[in-house]
């Protein structure tokens, strides 16, 4: 009988084969050969890896220093691509082996071993939104099942059930079934596979952002299904305890998506470094819009603000309603209450934000369920005028009566694109300056294709200043530079204020240092305001003088203040601003700022020859100077230039001379 059997089968499998071209057959077994041999690689790699960070962990090492060791390890591993590392700090870095992407992340490798997530019960709380104007232009959902994604759940005791609760909650508003993928399950091409069809899609896991790669990617637990060419590509993501895919992923492998709304409860979901390439690959995907944070959320702060949006979106919220009641009622300051995470929102409307670690007001209009059509009656602009710098944007918005109408469409124009560009849609547009002056830029109405109206904003286009005009005191002159090219200080604009501020935001380990000489005498004072918003303690703004702090560091939430210094004897003064993060954590704005930079010098201006007045040997002197017939000291040079622009000529010499006959 077991010969039969054996027959059998063999003659299946010859009828099978004479089927298959053996060119295709061929081509397949050297696929999976390739597979195979790519996959050894991985294991190699970690297998020179993973020993290292176990006995450094055996050891009672801290984060940074197991990093340090692992990352010694893997250059001088012959597996991992010469030249390859990149992004190594306190917690991680990465690397490319055969040219396919990954990395070290302590963070994650050693989840288990953070402290329980905690369960916060929320109850059903009352809608209590402001008045906020929403087209209905992102629709809602084409599908009513429910997607939860949680890789991590029975691997890591931090998950709790809170997210099964609410995605039931959801089915049963929206009258469909939830897809639970766990664990193992949890592969990624179950995902991608999974994400068609659904009206709301949920991935409560652990999350993964590579600067320099300019993505955020969504933690697996397995690497299942995973091939050579997505790691190549840099849409997967090899950590060796866990993986991870991007919205790339999703994009290549997935269906058309259902206008879903996907809720990325996960760690760095759109950091700024991810310059939101896994949102904008899932809108582009068919997505309609995607929810993530700026940083690694805290586990209690996204509990608490799913409970109340996802409240509101079953009461039939628009996305920016619910999001709005949701930031108000636990967030007032904008971002995770418990840590520096702020939530974003992501739709065609709402592009990912040049900032993201700032407050987002979305205008989003996504619902959960279809929407009546709301008649337009009148409509304005947001603002009247507006006043933008040169090379920066801002934004109008559209008001309308009533707030929720939907039935329009809206285009925008310029009358002068010389000074001022324009580019928008029915909710709302980005006025981008272009050259000094005034312009107005107009929205034209439609309605049902006919002309409704048009309203006008006035705008206004000012001068850029450089990074020193930021950083002096007005009209000053000072030389102020930015010291380190890696991470330079930028110009700051807050409000009507120009400041400058440290460039190494959110880069661990990293100083970013603001500069400017000074010849002086003794008693010659320098003075400016600063101040710091960082993480308390750990990431600090130190003013250095010839390369000694002086006075006290600042960290934390410091306004601004006026510190003076005043020269001891005479000589050349380096004075420097640092600003120097610790490890990755960041917290607030994660910046040090300084303004109003003044150099007070002894002298009086005119007054060349110091004898305390200006006279007309002091013109003389500056003619001589300027012949290259005498010499003057640097501050004397400050003194000659009596019309301030920088530089000394005969002017000032004429100047002086018209002053001293008081011309």
């Amino acid at each position: 009988m077991t010969i039969k059997r054996i027959l059998g089968l063999a003659l299946v499998l010859l009828m099978v084969l004479a089927l298959v071209p053996a060119a295709a057959i061929a081509e397949e077994i050297d696929f999976q050969v390739k597979e195979a041999a790519a996959m050894r690689r991985w294991d190699n790699v970690w297998a020179a890896l993973d020993p290292v960070e176990a006995e450094m962990m055996a050891q009672g090492a801290t984060r940074a220093e197991v990093t340090y060791a692992v990352y010694q390890a893997a250059l001088n591993c012959p597996l991992i691509d010469k030249g390859s590392i990149t992004d190594f700090n306190d917690n991680e870095f990465t690397f490319t082996t055969n040219g396919m992407l990954g990395g070290y992340n302590y963070r994650v490798r050693n989840f288990d071993k953070a402290p329980a997530r905690e369960t916060v019960e929320i109850s059903k709380v009352e809608k209590a939104f402001s008045e906020i104007a929403s087209t209905k232009s992102c629709g809602w959902a084409n599908a009513v099942d429910v997607l939860l994604v949680q890789p991590y759940s029975g691997f890591d005791s931090s998950f709790t059930t809170q997210y099964n609760t609410e995605a039931a909650s959801i089915a049963v508003a929206t009258g469909g079934t939830v897809t639970e993928l766990k664990g193992n399950a949890a592969t990624g091409p179950a995902i991608a596979q999974n994400y068609t069809n659904k009206g709301v899609v949920i991935y409560d896991s652990h999350g993964n952002c590579i600067d320099s790669k300019q993505t955020s990617y969504l933690d697996l637990h397995t690497n299942t299904g995973l091939l050579s060419s997505d790691y190549t590509n840099g849409w997967a993501y090899n950590g060796g305890s866990f993986y991870g895919i991007d919205g790339r992923y999703i994009q290549n492998y997935a269906g058309e998506l259902s206008n879903c709304i996907v809720w990325m409860a996960i760690c760095e979901g759109m950091k700024i470094g991810g310059r939101g390439t896994t949102g904008t690959a899932l809108l582009a995907a068919g997505a309609g819009c995607v929810y993530g944070y700026s940083q690694s959320v805290t586990f209690r702060g996204d509990y608490e603000m799913e409970a109340v949006f996802w409240t509101d979106m079953k009461n039939n919220a628009t996305v920016a309603e619910a999001f709005a009641h949701m930031v108000s009622a636990k967030c007032p300051n904008g971002y995770d209450p418990y840590g520096d995470a702020y939530p974003i929102v992501m739709s065609a409307d709402d592009p990912f934000p040049a900032n993201p670690d700032a407050r987002q007001t979305p205008v989003c209009d996504w619902t959960l369920f279809p929407q009546e059509p709301i008649a337009l009656e009148s409509f304005g602009l947001s603002d009247a005028s507006v006043s933008v710098y040169r090379s920066m944007s801002t934004e109008v918005s559209i008001t309308r009566t009533p707030y929720n109408a939907n039935q329009y469409t809206a285009t925008w124009g310029t009358e002068n694109a010389s000074i001022a560009t324009i580019t928008g849609n029915d909710r709302k547009a980005t006025i981008t300056g272009v050259g000094e002056g005034t312009t107005r830029i107009y929205c034209d109405v439609f309605v049902d294709g006919n002309f409704f109206g048009r309203s006008y904003c006035d705008v206004t286009v000012m001068y850029y200043p450089t990074l020193a005009e930021a950083a002096n005191v007005e009209g000053g002159t000072l030389n102020v530079v930015s010291a380190t090219s890696n991470y330079p200080w930028q110009v700051a604009i807050m409000g009507d204020r120009a400041a400058v501020k440290s460039g190494n935001q959110g880069a661990a380990s990293t100083t970013s240092t603001l500069r400017v000489v000074i010849a002086m005498e003794a008693g010659e004072t320098l003075s400016f305001d600063w101040k710091v918003s960082s993480e308390y303690n750990y990431d600090k703004l130190g003013f250095y003088v010839n390369n000694s702090l002086n006075g006290t560091q600042i960290s934390g939430n410091v306004d601004w203040a006026t510190r003076t210094y005043t020269a001891p004897s005479n000589g050349t003064y380096t004075f420097e601003w640092r600003y120097t993060k610790d490890t990755s954590v960041n917290t607030n704005d994660d910046c040090g700022y300084v303004d109003n930079i003044r150099y007070t010098p002894n002298y009086i201006l005119g007054d060349v020859n110091g004898d305390g007045v200006v006279t007309t040997e002091d013109a003389l002197l500056i003619l001589r100077y300027t012949m290259g017939l005498q010499d003057l000291p640097a501050n004397r040079v400050l003194a000659a230039d009596y019309n301030g622009d920088g530089s000394v000529t005969a002017e000032d010499a004429l100047l002086i001379l018209r002053a001293t006959m008081g011309a």
